[in-house]
């Protein structure tokens, strides 16, 4: 398969606007080339650090891919429209240069194992890519080939959910997540002693990788992957309901979470920018939630919440 390879270059100021465009016309997610210590923009799996003098301080590069489709022409063009009006909004778009490049789908998954390596979580978890060789280890090894999906456990946002799993899962229960990417924290779900896994995500390609890394990782018998807009193809109820995507669509999400969740259930939302996570909060509220835990590495949050009785 081909893919267009997306560059946005814009303004720190406008990074997270930027990140949000290239969301809405359906991107899995983002590379930042920033020369700021930590990448800012949502749903993050990679981070490039460069030196300043060869790329200015205020400037940021968001990368993203979309197939070549029938829908491509229209997407970007939407992508270009959309950056070049950031001004309106208030915001300094810096150069709002939208760059293509066209791309084979192996120069995709060999670019990301330069940056993915054995990693540790919790007290119990070890993600590891699939090409990379370890010493024998008592933690629960996740293998994994993100593929053209994402979710390798380098970020911020997928750390704390598997954290927040860890101790969440003391056996036998039964887990939705949503907007599951590589399958990363469903196979971590399985291999943490959950009953079940319902693994949902809208993209095609990311159902796909995941379950491939779901047979890999031996965990077919509890997890099953399917394409769904959110819930929708989820048969619930869960006793965790996990969400590692991004502060709007979480808030799309938590209307429907009742319907799915078992009595006295957690919902595990991440993926939030401490610019958004009052939103988030309000939307909880609204539907009767209560955040038990509250965690954060540097600006990305997660939640811990169950519905009030």
């Amino acid at each position: 398969m081909k893919w267009m390879e997306i560059t946005v270059t814009t303004s720190q100021e406008a990074k997270e606007a930027a990140a949000d465009i290239l969301y809405q016309q359906g991107v899995n997610g983002l590379v930042i080339e920033d020369s700021y210590p930590v990448a800012m923009a949502a749903d993050v799996e990679d981070y490039t650090p460069l030196p300043e003098k060869d790329f200015p301080l205020e400037e940021v590069r968001l990368i993203a891919y979309l197939p070549l489709d029938e829908q491509l022409a229209g997407k970007v063009e939407s992508i270009k429209q959309l950056v070049a009006a950031l001004a309106d909004f208030d915001l300094d778009p810096g150069r709002a240069e939208v760059a293509l490049s066209e791309v084979e789908d192996e120069d995709w998954a060999n670019a990301w194992k330069a940056f993915f390596k054995p990693i540790p979580i919790g007290n119990k978890l070890l993600i590891k890519p699939s090409w990379e060789e370890i010493q024998p280890t008592d933690r629960l090894v996740i293998e994994l080939d993100p593929g053209m999906a994402f979710g390798t456990g380098s970020h911020a946002t997928t750390t704390m959910c598997l954290e927040v799993l860890e101790r969440a899962i003391q056996g036998g229960e039964r887990v939705i997540d949503v907007g599951c990417g590589s399958g990363i924290l469903s196979i971590a779900a399985a291999r943490l002693g959950a009953s079940r896994v319902e693994a949902l995500d809208y993209d095609p390609v990311a159902v796909e990788v995941a379950q491939a890394n779901v047979i890999t990782s031996g965990v077919q018998d509890k997890v099953s992957v399917a394409e769904s807009d959110l819930l929708q193809a989820a048969s619930g109820p869960a006793e965790i309901i996990v969400a590692n995507i991004i502060a709007r669509i979480i808030v799309q999400l938590v209307p429907d979470l009742t319907s799915y969740l078992a009595p006295g259930g957690l919902f595990i939302a991440s993926g939030i920018i401490g610019e958004r996570l009052d939103m988030v909060l309000a939307a909880l509220a609204e539907y009767g939630f209560e955040v038990l835990e509250e965690k954060n590495e540097g600006d990305w949050y997660a939640l811990i919440c169950r519905k009030r009785e």
